[in-house]
């Protein structure tokens, strides 16, 4: 990897960062994701952390070990949306160039935010950069590079899910960059607004890119650029009925609001039509409460319902 010369917006000052750091009852993990953070070169980044009504104590240790650190203590769980939009308003008043959505069980390498920064600083039609995303350092496995919106289950993939980190190794344009680690440009957010808060969790940054897209900017995946992701912990795993539930109702949620006679098609061939093999499959490995919890998603999203799940 090459050296990086810092990067400055159009006006000629520093690159200026927010990196908005969600916490709900993270543990350890966002004591992690904040010391990455203080070790990060990119010269013009400050920190936000936002807990969303924790317990468990994670929000206190954060607040003795990085005093420096400023906080903003949610009265109640607000979800992924709302609460990162608190961080995403920041960024359009406080005058930084971009905001970098975060996740509480993020760890990122020290030169991921330069990395991403000098994309967004070199070329102005990107409005959104994202990193190669592992599971961790010791299993070296891909979680993500980048995203497909392809209308099949689910309506969005993963590029590179469970691959060895041996490929995508090139940064290229892709649909959507994940929320777990997403740096957006502010004039970005201001021609495609913050994120949609009806979505509480999940596809939001499907969602939230694909308006970036129509607004006339570029979504680019920056393979040398990189972080670690503990996945779906808040949700309670991979399967969990919450995860299930909020993937399918705001999937009807986006049809409704974007969706083209083909992502219907898709969406009803291999997310609708399958659920009876599903059910069946999952009962076999105990989840059948989670494709359950994926029908009452379906049908509450063709309702109308928006916002935390039931």
């Amino acid at each position: 990897m090459g050296e990086m010369a810092d990067v400055s917006d159009g006006d000629g000052r520093a690159f200026r960062v927010l990196a908005i750091v969600l916490n709900y009852d993270s543990g350890d993990a966002v004591m992690a994701c904040l010391d990455s953070l203080k070790a990060q070169t990119h010269p013009a980044l400050d920190i936000l952390l936002i807990d969303n009504a924790s317990t468990d104590g994670s929000r206190e240790r954060a607040e003795e070990h990085h005093p420096d650190v400023e906080v903003v203590r949610n009265e109640k769980n607000l979800g992924f949306c709302e609460a990162n939009n608190q961080g995403l308003q920041r960024v359009l008043d406080g005058g930084y160039a971009a905001g970098f959505l975060l996740n509480d069980d993020v760890v990122l390498e020290p030169d991921c935010c330069a990395r991403l920064a000098a994309v967004l600083g070199t070329d102005g039609s990107v409005g959104v950069a994202g990193p190669k995303v592992l599971f961790d350092p010791e299993r070296d496995f891909i979680w993500c590079a980048g995203g497909v919106l392809d209308f099949r289950q689910n309506l969005n993939r993963l590029r590179g899910h469970w691959q060895r980190d041996e490929g995508f190794n090139d940064p290229e344009n892709v649909d959507y960059i994940p929320g777990c680690a997403l740096l957006v440009r502010r004039e970005a957010l201001e021609g495609a607004g913050l994120l949609e808060a009806g979505y509480f969790a999940y596809l939001e940054d499907v969602e939230f890119c694909y308006r970036i897209r129509k607004a006339g900017f570029s979504v680019r995946y920056v393979a040398d650029a990189r972080v670690y992701h503990q996945v779906s912990r808040a949700t309670g795993g991979r399967y969990s009925g919450v995860r299930k539930y909020l993937n399918a109702r705001n999937s009807v949620h986006f049809l409704r609001r974007h969706g083209t006679v083909r992502g219907w098609l898709g969406f009803l061939l291999f997310d609708v039509a399958m659920l009876p093999a599903a059910l069946v499959w999952q009962s076999l490995h105990g989840r059948g409460g989670a494709v359950l919890a994926k029908a009452r998603g379906i049908w509450r999203g063709f309702r109308g319902e928006t916002g935390p799940p039931r």
